[in-house]
């Protein structure tokens, strides 16, 4: 399964820390495993969980989490929106007796709205742990802890136990936010509802001394962000005043009962505050919300021991043993004969460089400094520009499997255009196929320890023939303990071999 651009889930997460406790694999499994896919680092992590998901004998934690969390979150955003129709319902009742108070509507629609939203965004870029009491502040936390104790399941001591703190904190979060949303709707839709069914009356009453023109730039205040936009939806200040109510009996005062028609006039301005506030900010925050979610969950997974440790071997050439020494790329002994390629090094021409006489006084020692040590990322940029693989246009191994040819290729840092493996198990008509699709410079693995044998000289042949290849490279390997490096003695077997043939076009390449 290919992936593009794939977002890491909390899924990936949990079944990632669950897969490593059974199978982590080796270094020659998983570099094999990049080599074949052409991929980012990142991305192949996930194609290694996909191709490996299967060897997780117990039940995957992805599902238990998924279950789990769709069974909260759908009984949770109905209570959300129940709740919110109801508490709205229960703000707009209007009896007849007396006008609807828009201040307590305020209060649930729109303050406490900016005050949860405010506590949020502490929660979410202060670093203390202090989050775990605000956590406290709100019912979802509670009914949450209620309805899992309800469950069979391990539930939230699952996610305690596998998922960290932080990822703990900012799932918490984000339902929150998506929760918090619903109930500022089921509240919009109360309002739309009771708007539509009755020819309700607002007021606004306070025991606090405020005059109208207070109040009313109090309201001009919360309007600031769309009064622009929508200039008629705001009050004015003559239908402030004449909503002021005084409850001194139980009669309406004379003004309020002449001008009810104007009070209802109200809702505009509750309506389009509630979309603003409740609804357009928390959604706003809520796709914030789940965002630093997502990237907390990437970070977290990234960071973990055993992703970091595969990354190395994806990286990392696959070496059965140290070298006993640093390897001579294709350096060519001189005594071998017309049928060993030999490749001149490269000349260094020396560079004079004028310096001016310094007067150092005598009996002074001159101590070179000390070369400042480099980092690793320093150490690849210094060395590998500098290795340049061999380019050829067809690699072919001579009884080698497909991987160990990837694994010789990635040792050797050669690159081909065409790659394909003949002897063993294929057939002549395959081997001759692959020689007749071979051209240019073609290089050829053979088995040092394998003696040549008559159908090895036929493929050979096969490759001679071929008009469009011009030179083919021979090269012997030993064992992959040792680096791929060949004895002397299968070396000089092989060398014979292919001098007898008096093939111009065949060079055997010697590694000392």
């Amino acid at each position: 399964m290919q992936r593009k651009n794939h977002k890491i889930t909390i899924q990936d997460y949990l079944d990632f820390k669950q897969l490593v406790s059974f199978y982590k694999g080796n270094h020659k499994e998983n570099r094999l495993f990049a080599l074949k896919k052409k991929e980012s680092s990142k991305n192949m992590v996930l194609l290694w969980l996909d191709e490996h998901r299967f060897r997780i004998s117990e039940p995957l934690n992805s599902d238990i989490f998924s279950i789990y969390s769709s069974s909260i979150n759908n009984i949770l955003s109905f209570i959300s929106l129940l709740f919110g129709l109801i508490v709205g319902l229960g703000l707009l009742s209007y009896s007849g007796n007396e006008p609807v108070n828009i201040i307590y509507y305020l209060f649930f629609a729109i303050l406490l709205p900016i005050i949860s939203m405010l506590f949020t965004l502490f929660s979410l870029f202060v670093k203390w742990n202090i989050s775990e009491f605000f956590k406290m502040l709100f019912p979802y936390h509670w009914l949450e802890k209620l309805l899992s104790k309800m469950g069979t399941n391990r539930k939230i001591e699952f996610l305690d136990a596998v998922l960290s703190k932080s990822i703990q904190k900012h799932l918490f979060i984000e339902r929150l936010q998506r929760f918090s949303l619903l109930f500022s709707l089921g509240i919009f839709l109360a309002l739309l509802f009771v708007v539509v069914t009755q020819d309700i009356a607002f007021s606004w009453s306070t025991t606090l001394q405020i005059k109208p023109e207070t109040f009313y730039g109090f309201l001009e205040f919360i309007a600031t962000p769309w009064r622009y936009i929508f200039p008629s939806f705001m009050p004015s200040l003559e239908l402030v005043e004449l909503s002021q109510h005084y409850r001194l009996g139980v009669k309406l005062e004379s003004s309020i009962i002449e001008n009810a028609h104007i009070l209802g006039s109200w809702w505009q301005y509750l309506a389009i505050n509630t979309l603003f506030y409740a609804l357009i900010l928390r959604f706003v925050l809520w796709i914030v919300s789940y965002r630093i979610l997502m990237k907390k969950i990437k970070e977290e997974f990234f960071d973990l021991y055993e992703v970091r440790k595969l990354l190395r071997e994806f990286k990392t050439p696959f070496i059965e043993t140290k070298a006993p020494k640093k390897e001579k790329h294709l350096e060519i002994r001189q005594e071998h004969k017309r049928q060993v390629k030999r490749i001149e090094p490269k000349k260094v021409e020396k560079v004079e460089i004028a310096i001016e006489p310094i007067v150092v006084e005598p009996i002074k020692e001159i101590i070179e400094e000390p070369k400042e040590e480099l980092t690793i990322d320093e150490v690849e940029e210094e060395i590998i520009p500098e290795v340049i693989a061999e380019q050829y246009h067809s690699i072919i191994g001579w009884n080698f499997s497909d991987d160990e040819i990837l694994l010789v290729n990635d040792f050797k840092q050669f690159r081909a255009i065409f790659i394909n493996s003949v002897g063993g198990n294929h057939s002549f008509d395959e081997d001759e196929e692959v020689a007749s699709r071979a051209k240019d410079r073609v290089l050829l693995y053979v088995k040092s320890w394998e003696p040549p044998t008559m159908d090895f000289v036929d493929f050979l042949e096969e490759l001679i023939d071929n008009s469009r290849v011009e030179e083919i490279e021979l090269l012997p390997l030993g064992l992959s303990e040792n680096n791929y490096i060949t004895t002397e003695k299968d070396f000089s077997i092989w060398n014979r071999k292919i001098e007898g043939l008096k093939a111009r076009k065949v060079w055997v390449i010697d590694e000392k």
